[in-house]
């Protein structure tokens, strides 16, 4: 017969396994880069419609930075907040 030991303390089940700094790092390029693939959808619309790339670059601008930024803002919350509280490691 073998002896299961318990698990220690609660702290290990509610440490994070992920790195925040290099998640924050890569939702930011995921932003720019969806913000490009959707400028360049625009564009494409907008050319064959006739209508300037002022008023994509306008949207773009004042609409999808706004979008990308309601999308990601709860993880990126919690991603900073797991960044502000890890300890330091010297």
């Amino acid at each position: 017969m073998t002896v299961q030991l318990p698990l220690p303390g609660v702290w290990p089940r509610n440490m994070s396994r992920r790195d925040p700094i290099a998640a924050l790092d890569e939702i930011r390029r995921d932003k720019v880069a969806a913000t490009y693939e959707i400028e360049l959808l625009l564009d494409r619309l907008a050319e064959k419609h006739g209508i300037s790339h002022k008023v994509i670059a306008k949207a773009v601008a004042g609409y999808v930075d706004d979008m990308l930024g309601d999308v990601f803002f709860d993880l990126q919350d919690e991603l900073e907040r797991e960044r502000d509280e890890a300890p330091e490691i010297c």
